[in-house]
Order: C-alpha cells, then sequence, then structure tokens
C-alpha cells in the first residue's frame, strides 16, 4: 500500500430536532450547527440523533456533501446515524445500515429491553489520488443498557474486515475506560484518538462532562491530531454534544 492518504474524520451528535429544549431546540440553533460542521472541515463526518428534516436541512446549507444512511425504522424513518463525505477525492463503493441485533439487515432490529433499534451506518471508500481503499463505520449505541453497548460493539466488529483501514467513529454513551465497550475494537487493534475533556454537556457548555464520542482508528493509520472542538458560532451551542476531530493518516 503506498503512503499518502491523510483524512480527516468528525463525529458529532447534533441532538435530535424533536426534543424541546427550550432555546436549544434545533429550530433556534440549527444556523450554528451548519457552522459548526463546516468549521470541522471534515472529509468524512458521522452524525447522530439526526432526523430525516434535519438531514435534508443540513444537505441543504451544505451543498456539494454526499449523505449516506437509514433511519432507525429503515429507509427515512427515524433516527439516522448519517454519514457525510465531503471530500471531492473520496469515492464511495458501497454504503449500508445495518441493525444490532439477531437479524442485522432487517429494519427496526433490536437488542433486548432496547428502547430503540441501535443501528450503524458502514461506508467503503477509495481515495481516487492514491486508490487506497478504507471503510468507516458510524454508530450510536444503546443509552440505558450496559450489556446492550457490550453486544453492539462484539456484533460491529464482526462485521468489520480486518485487511481494510477502518475509521469507527460514534456516540457510545460510554466512555474510554468501559472496557466491555471498549474492549473488542481495542482488541482488534483499534485506538482511541487521544483528546481530552468531556464531550456531552447538556447545554451547559461545560468541558467537564463525559467523554462519550469517540473516534477509533485502525492498526493501518498513523492519528496525527485529534481534539474535541468547542466553537459556539455566533454564541450559540451547536448541540448538547460537542463534535470530536482527528486527521488520520495512511
Amino acid at each position: 500500500m503506498e503512503p499518502g492518504l491523510e483524512l480527516r474524520v468528525a463525529t458529532f451528535n447534533i441532538r435530535n430536532g424533536r426534543a424541546f429544549d427550550w432555546l436549544s431546540s434545533w429550530w433556534f440553533r440549527r444556523g450554528a450547527t451548519v457552522t459548526a460542521i463546516r468549521s470541522l472541515g471534515a472529509d468524512v463526518l458521522g452524525l447522530q440523533e439526526a432526523y430525516e428534516f434535519q438531514r435534508t436541512y443540513l444537505a441543504r446549507k451544505l451543498p456539494g456533501v454526499r449523505w449516506f444512511g437509514q433511519g432507525r425504522g429503515g429507509g427515512t424513518s427515524g433516527e439516522q446515524c448519517p454519514v457525510a463525505v465531503a471530500g471531492g477525492f473520496l469515492a464511495v463503493l458501497d454504503h449500508r445500515t445495518r441493525w444490532f441485533g439477531e437479524t442485522p439487515d432487517l429494519p427496526g432490529t433490536r437488542l433486548p429491553d432496547a428502547s430503540f433499534p441501535r443501528i450503524a451506518t458502514l461506508l467503503r471508500l477509495r481515495d481516487q489520488r492514491t486508490a487506497q481503499e478504507f471503510a468507516v463505520v458510524n454508530t450510536h449505541l444503546d443509552e440505558r443498557h450496559a450489556a446492550n453497548r457490550a453486544a453492539s460493539v462484539r456484533q460491529l466488529v464482526g462485521w468489520l474486515d480486518p485487511a481494510v483501514p477502518t475509521v469507527v467513529l460514534g456516540d457510545f454513551n460510554a466512555v474510554p475506560g468501559d472496557t466491555d465497550v471498549m474492549g473488542p475494537l481495542l482488541e482488534a487493534g483499534f485506538r482511541l484518538a487521544p483528546v481530552t475533556g468531556g464531550t456531552a454537556h447538556r447545554f451547559t457548555g461545560t468541558t467537564a462532562g463525559r467523554r462519550i464520542d469517540h473516534i477509533l482508528a485502525g492498526p493501518q493509520w498513523t492519528i496525527a491530531e485529534a481534539e474535541v472542538v468547542r466553537d459556539r458560532p455566533d454564541g450559540k451551542l451547536p448541540s448538547d454534544h460537542w463534535p470530536v476531530r482527528a486527521t488520520l493518516r495512511l
């Protein structure tokens, strides 16, 4: 594999637009969310908690970005974990949405006692400058049950081809030290992009919240830099999470 691919990736839970968050509700902050996404400068971005109307708005405001992924109920139904591809040098070779549970290709599948179906959006891409191929996975794990989070990651690892350089993005609802959740990926050779401070802040803007939003790079990648991005466009919080951004090299 020839060297040369540099990729900027990011993950961002944008807070579902149906939540009533007073002056932090989607309709009041959506412009700030667009600005925050644009300022990330990501070639590949994984979002969580995006409904179709949010995705439609973002697509309109971010021309040239390609969007991939289904909702939890299949198609455009339910919250999505879409992957946005902005890098014009990236060809998307394949994309699919899978559901955690016994029937991963059946929309609406869920794990035991899960409040909602939980999904992963998987893309296979080629860098047209170097002809290098790689995969990106974006997910959002169970908010209540630790056992479901751990089972989801084990299932996810089973979906990956270890020969393909892969990046996993998402809101894991788990901190870096949660070995039950992070362990299967770390054992498969993935490394957490090293950042400091929290990512979940519940519209307080704190930097000391739980760090539950992560970027993990497979063993073929070098992590050149990584950070939690805490921009407040026009003084507004774009979400109840801070996005995480990393620059990776093959």
